[in-house]
């Protein structure tokens, strides 16, 4: 117990002033071996006047005092053997009362020494509490810049999302251009099939008629010479008309060619188009696999000094059970991206 339990005790039993200060005096001078003084003593009880502890001071010392004289007061003894007697008294008493002090001083050493020991170990406790103290704040900047890491991965990953959307958009723009120049293309191959066929059956029955009006020019020559000029020029008009048509049919023929040969550029151009936007996409793909990558490395790296950061707070060491519930909320997000891709590549 120290001395203020001690004095709580004493107010407790003790209602008197002077009784209580009187009874305060001898616990310090006796138990704890201190000098009572009138400050301390108003200081530790907190009672009455400041002329209260100092009346119960010279009270306390008058008492000391007259308990220190020793009177031998027997009326068949010399003078000088009560005074010797006295005096041997007085002389045991303070030889006690010496032995006593030099005891308390070694009581005092000891303790003064168990004192500087606890005073050591709460100094070597502070260092630790300060330096526990020093790697959680390490650990909570830490903790904080890895958080701004993960909101800065997450901005390029949406911006990594928007752009591959818009890429697909342009895939998807382009393939459809290209499947609108295929159908173009085949409506011309039919046109031109279609016109081809007409002119053919043109010359066939131009050479038809051709044939029929050689007969006829050759009947003629034999029954009527006269009209044999007409015949020539007849047969030369015609022969006129057929280069005229085959012409014509050369400069059709010609620009059929060159709408098909600019329709074949323009698919090939397409194509090339096709390929360069499907070669971005697959390099977006990878980017975006590795940003996940990191997006997710970087949460459990983060649930990881989390979960060291709760271990350093709480008294007990915490389960594995937080971080997974953790990584199972994140799989479904890894999970969706992956089956986007998967479409998408099924869709090429």
């Amino acid at each position: 117990m120290s001395l203020e339990n001690d004095i709580e005790a004493l107010r407790e039993r003790i209602s008197d002033t002077q009784t209580l200060y009187r009874e305060v005096c001898g616990l310090m001078f006796f138990r704890y071996g201190e000098t009572p003084t009138a400050n301390k003593l108003y200081q530790l009880v907190r009672k009455g006047s400041m002329s209260a502890p100092a009346k119960a001071l010279r009270d306390f010392w008058d008492e000391m005092r007259e308990k220190s004289r020793v009177d031998v007061g027997q009326p068949d003894l010399p003078a000088e053997v009560a005074a010797a007697a006295g005096a041997l008294a007085a002389q045991l008493w303070r030889l006690s009362l010496r032995a006593a002090d030099d005891s308390l001083a070694e009581l005092r050493v000891d303790a003064q020494a168990a004192v500087d020991a606890a005073q050591l170990q709460v100094r070597e406790a502070g260092v630790r509490v300060e330096s526990a103290e020093a790697a959680q704040r390490e650990a909570n900047v830490r903790s904080d810049e890895l958080r701004l890491q993960l909101g800065a991965l997450e901005s390029q990953l949406a911006e990594q999302r928007a752009t591959n959307a818009e890429l697909r958009e342009q895939l998807a723009a382009a393939r459809s251009e290209a499947s609108t120049a295929a159908t173009a293309l085949c409506d011309t191959r039919r046109d031109f099939s279609l016109e081809l066929e007409k002119l053919r059956e043109s010359l066939a029955q131009n050479e038809q008629r051709l044939v029929a009006a050689e007969r006829r020019a050759l009947l003629e020559i034999e029954t009527e010479r006269s009209s044999a000029s007409r015949a020539r020029a007849e047969l030369q008009r015609a022969n006129d008309h057929i280069r005229g048509l085959e012409t014509a049919h050369q400069k059709e023929r010609d620009t059929l060619r060159d709408d098909l040969a600019g329709t074949k550029t323009r698919l090939a151009a397409s194509s090339t188009r096709c390929s360069e936007l499907e070669e971005g996409l697959r390099l977006r793909d990878e980017e975006l696999d590795r940003a996940l990558a990191t997006a997710v490395d970087l949460r459990r790296r983060l649930e990881f000094l989390s979960v060291k950061l709760d271990t350093g707070r709480a008294p007990t060491h915490p389960t594995t059970k937080a971080p997974r519930r953790r990584n199972r909320a994140a799989r479904p997000f890894i999970l969706s991206t992956k089956f986007s891709m998967m479409s998408l590549q099924r869709k090429r």
